[in-house]
């Protein structure tokens, strides 16, 4: 029988959806352009270019997440980059396995003159403690304890431009 606090090799997968009253070309722009996530995920510590100019396949910038009061940080490239419908960003090196990598996947559709928002968040070969990926889990679904879920705190932002305000 396995410990319940041993470290799991397997993919985990967290998902969320959100609806947003902001059209994807608007939505667009607060997920492709790493500068502008920080303003929605508060994880976020720094960004650093590497590749210059308008962001599209293969761009690759250095991003430090904060987690677990640990700065980590990684090397991000876009995988995939279809505007404005999908990203997805591969993340390697930090604190990962030299075989680990996180991908984040974002789908928007346009939806009853809005956007919704998918986003899928797959960690492959990652050592994780049990108590640990439990913890991940329960914080994307519900938020922080101490904050807003990242997508409403991206959806408010796209409705407040939407609105007339800018950020």
């Amino acid at each position: 029988m396995a410990d319940p606090g041993s470290l799991d090799h397997a993919e985990m997968i967290l998902q969320d959806t959100v609806q947003i009253k902001s059209p994807p070309e608007r939505v667009w722009r607060f997920i492709e352009d790493p500068k502008q996530m920080t303003y929605w995920n508060p994880k976020i510590q720094k960004i650093t270019p590497i590749s210059w100019g308008e962001r599209h396949k293969g761009y690759r910038y250095r991003i430090t997440y904060v987690l677990g009061n640990r700065a980590n940080d990684f090397l991000a490239e876009i995988a995939e980059y279809e505007k404005p419908t999908k990203l997805v960003i591969r993340l390697t090196e930090g604190n990962l396995a030299p075989d680990g990598y996180v991908r984040e996947v974002y789908e928007l559709s346009g939806k009853n003159s809005g956007t919704l928002l998918r986003q899928r968040i797959e960690i492959e070969n990652v050592e994780i403690n049990i108590f640990l990926k439990l913890l991940m889990i329960v914080i994307h679904r519900l938020g922080s304890p101490v904050g807003k879920k990242y997508l409403v705190r991206l959806k408010e932002l796209a409705e407040r431009e939407t609105n007339g305000f800018h950020s």
